[in-house]
């Protein structure tokens, strides 16, 4: 499994769990979504673990195809982030509030339903660290954030193929 396919898997799962609100990258160049709002971040993309190489020889015995296998593991940062501000009824929205049960809903996933989700797909959650509190001042409010750390276990494959030698001639010389 490649570093995109398992950051697809857990942002798209974690996406379909909480129905809703968007799960962005964080640091883009396009327009902040709509509060409420979850961002990720790729803290390390490849954690080395334990490897195995094996080798397939071909039909025609002409090359071997080498398969290195690592048990690899990724951190990833889920931040939810809202603001205060007057809903479309005229209610008043604790930004705090939405981002802390937002960010609240997220790790919960990765406590419990999500686990046994992600490694159907081959994505083991190895474990959830606290929420923290990341609020920011923005210009004249202040951006209310939540956030926690997951870091994340995944089988990572390369492969090569290589020619095979024929064996030298041995001579044995008698004494």
């Amino acid at each position: 499994m490649t570093q995109r396919q398992v950051r697809n898997i857990v942002v798209n799962a974690l996406y379909e769990f909480l129905g809703g609100p968007k799960v962005v990258l964080s640091d883009q160049t396009m327009p902040e979504a709509e509060c409420p709002y979850i961002y990720y971040q790729s803290v390390q993309q490849r954690i080395p673990g334990p490897a195995n190489v094996t080798g397939q020889l071909d039909a025609e015995g002409q090359s071997i195809t080498k398969t290195r296998s690592e048990h690899a593991e990724t951190t990833y940062s889920f931040t939810a982030c809202s603001f205060n501000r007057t809903g479309p009824d005229g209610e008043a929205i604790s930004g705090d509030d939405e981002a802390l049960d937002l960010a609240d809903r997220a790790q919960g996933f990765f406590l419990f339903t999500g686990r046994q989700l992600l490694a159907d797909q081959g994505v083991v959650v190895v474990s959830v660290e606290n929420t923290q509190a990341r609020s920011a001042f923005n210009i004249d409010e202040t951006d209310r954030r939540y956030g926690f750390d997951v870091l994340l276990r995944y089988e990572r494959q390369d492969t090569r193929t290589v020619p095979t030698m024929e064996l030298p001639t041995i001579y044995m010389k008698e004494e």
